[in-house]
């Protein structure tokens, strides 16, 4: 007879994900997990399987539940970009612990993880990058940007944005500096706008 899990899948990962979100993986062994979740290795390890397959769980229940979840999806372009940068900013700023962005932190300990991990890290980057760019090309096709507008460039620039953001959102809880990388990105799509109604 197989003995049936007596703990709540989503809860332990839930408790995985904020261990990892504010210690960091190298910085998050086993013995950590075990005292904060209060399961013991063997279960553990027969529900999730090793260290790095466990955070992949948690990573992924992350980027679903608290980061791609935050996009805007209904609203004219710009004001979808403009929104999900005062988002992050409002977030990054009202975090007492100053844990980040699970998905940047990854991103900057890369030479702990497998390549399997790093794949999936570059994969939601690269999500990140398309939402912007398809909304800055929606915004040129619909003329709220000029014809003329580089969309594959302000895509990586307007990531970079966001990466530079959430990276000194991990060093500092300072508002200012978050909102003034916030307020950057978006003028640099308000000056390109009000050139194209002049």
């Amino acid at each position: 007879m197989v003995r049936q899990r007596e703990f709540d899948t989503e809860e332990v990962l839930t408790t995985i994900m904020e261990l990892f979100w504010q210690r960091g993986y190298a910085n998050t062994s086993m013995k950590d997990i075990v005292q904060a979740t209060g399961i013991q290795p063997g279960s553990l390890y027969a529900a999730f399987g090793d260290k790095e397959k466990l955070f992949q769980q948690a990573f992924k229940k992350y980027t679903q539940e608290f980061f791609f979840a935050s996009i805007p999806r209904r609203a004219p372009p710009l004001e979808c970009i403009q929104t999900w940068f005062e988002h992050l900013a409002k977030a990054m700023a009202s975090d007492p612990t100053q844990k980040g962005c699970l998905l940047i932190n990854t991103a900057m300990e890369r030479e702990s993880h497998s390549p399997s991990t790093i794949a999936v890290v570059d994969s939601r980057l690269d999500d990140i990058e398309s939402f912007f760019r398809q909304n800055l090309a929606q915004a040129v096709q619909e003329e709220d940007l000029p014809a003329s507008f580089d969309v594959e460039m302000n895509a990586k620039a307007l990531l970079g944005m966001v990466v530079g953001m959430l990276a000194v959102a991990r060093m500092r809880r300072d508002a200012k500096t978050l909102n003034s990388i916030a307020t950057g990105a978006i003028a640099l799509l308000r000056v390109q706008s009000t050139n194209q109604i002049q």
